[in-house]
């Protein structure tokens, strides 16, 4: 598992930020999942396949579990995703179908769904049900020899505003971080406090591409820095002392490269100057022999 894969899954591993996306974006904004409903189930899944054990991994998975009884309701998967997948209905679908398989033996099997939070500044034009992915091999068939399955794909960077302002967990400055951006290729953070700063910083540094979220970290969980105007400030200072950085190394890089050159420059020059002295060589073959021009070698008094 990659750095960058581990880094998109951690926020909405946590069940307030989980609860608050499912009440957003599933629920309009009402209310109705609470982070104490939310309990942590297996990402991980077998099959076989050539007769071998395969396994395959969610990103994130919670079942929602009655706060009465504790008798699971659902289980709920997310799918975090910066880039469009053409085949994420398969996907899903082996995930589910694994949650499905495991419940063979339940007495009352719960419902399982999956949530595809999709980072990306493009629509998603990639299918989003089963049919998309398979249709030209199923187009002569009838509609009763066919099945489908559709996911659930939620385009962040396309939330409205007024969708932003409903999340009550640190998801929004996530959100509005790839909307603005999306827009006019700017952020202006909005005041909170952030209480997974280790978290967010991290997924912001995966959807944007930019390392420079990551890079901050440790400063500012040392200092304590919590809002993201204070944080955004500590990545401006860092990229442009980077910068600064970059232009010393390239300096030193072309001042070395300067005085190899006229290292080598007075070199060919000390040469001709001997074979000027010492011998009766023409101008013209002194210069073919040593690589100087013609009117280098014409200057050379001795």
């Amino acid at each position: 598992m990659g750095a960058k894969d581990v880094s998109e899954k951690i926020l909405v591993a946590y069940s307030d930020v989980a609860a608050d996306i499912l009440n957003v974006l599933v629920c309009d904004g009402q209310r109705l999942f609470e982070p104490e409903m939310l309990q942590e189930a297996s990402v991980v899944s077998q099959y076989k396949m050539d007769g071998k054990l395969h396994h395959q991994e969610r990103d994130v998975a919670k079942f929602v579990v009655d706060k009465a009884t504790n008798a699971i309701i659902t289980c709920c998967g997310f799918e975090n995703q910066t880039k469009v997948d053409r085949r994420m209905p398969l996907r899903v679908i082996g995930y589910d179908g694994a949650s499905y398989h495991n419940q063979q033996n339940e007495a009352e099997p719960y419902e399982v769904v999956t949530f595809v939070l999709y980072f990306g500044e493009r629509h998603w034009r990639a299918p989003r049900n089963l049919q998309g992915c398979i249709k030209r091999r199923c187009d002569k068939l009838p509609d009763t020899v066919r099945n489908d399955y559709k996911i659930n794909v939620y385009e962040i960077a396309y939330l409205t505003q007024e969708q932003i302002d409903m999340f009550q967990s640190d998801f929004k400055y996530v959100a509005e971080y790839v909307v603005q951006k999306r827009i006019n290729r700017e952020y202006h953070p909005s005041s909170g406090v952030i209480k997974h700063v280790d978290a967010v910083l991290k997924l912001l540094s995966a959807v944007s591409g930019n390392s420079d979220f990551e890079l901050i970290i440790p400063e500012v969980k040392e200092e304590g820095v919590n809002t993201m105007d204070a944080m955004m400030a500590r990545i401006v200072t860092t990229a442009e002392a980077r910068g600064e950085e970059r232009g010393r190394a390239e300096g030193e890089k072309y001042g070395e490269a300067r005085g190899e050159a006229r290292g080598m420059l007075q070199k060919a020059l000390d040469i001709a100057t001997n074979l000027k002295r010492s011998t009766n060589m023409s101008d013209e073959a002194i210069a073919e022999v040593t690589s100087l021009t013609l009117e280098q070698v014409k200057g050379i008094s001795v």
